[in-house]
This record gives structure tokens, C-alpha cells and sequence, in this order.
């Protein structure tokens, strides 16, 4: 997948990659049959202001269930001169 861009006021309200970049990941959303479904990031770190690493986890209805990593590559420039501070590339999955 290709590299997102963003100044940092698009980030919102976030400080800081890692707090966007966890808000991003986590969510919850009801089910058409009822019940939730949602994902929570149970730690993350970024390493070198070059990679963002997370562990988390899936939730249905509040209870958790299989963990996984995410690793995204981070750029984050905070004098960027073309207003786009803060960029993050994922890749997909991994299946085992």
C-alpha cells in the first residue's frame, strides 16, 4: 500500500503519531445481527520516528479474542515547508 500524508492539524486533535495512529486502530462497531465487533490496541510503540509497532487485540461484544502486530513505517517532520508533517504507510495483513 502507498504512503498517507497530512499536516498535523489533520491529525485530529492528536499530538503525536503514536496517539493518532492508536486512534486510528481502534475501534468497536455494532453488528447488523446484534453484538459489537471492534479491535483495541493493547500497546504500541514508535522505534526511531520511522516505525510505529502495535499489539492488538479483537473484540466481540467487549470480550477479547486473537492478538495480532501491526507495524506501519512512519515520516514525521514537524518543519515540513509543503505542510504535510506527518505520513504513515501500512502493508497488508499477514496470514499464517
Amino acid at each position: 500500500m502507498g504512503w498517507l500524508f497530512m499536516s498535523r492539524y489533520a491529525m485530529g486533535g492528536h499530538e503525536t503519531p503514536k496517539a493518532y495512529l492508536d486512534a486510528q486502530f481502534t475501534y468497536e462497531r455494532d453488528l447488523p445481527e446484534g453484538g459489537t465487533s471492534g479491535l483495541r490496541i493493547l500497546d504500541s510503540a514508535i522505534v526511531g520516528l520511522t516505525t510505529y509497532y502495535a499489539a492488538a487485540q479483537v473484540t466481540r461484544d467487549g470480550t477479547g479474542g486473537e492478538v495480532f502486530a501491526i507495524v506501519c513505517l512512519v515520516r514525521w517532520n514537524a518543519r515540513s515547508k509543503d505542510g504535510e508533517h506527518f505520513g504513515y504507510k501500512d502493508s497488508a495483513p499477514l496470514r499464517r
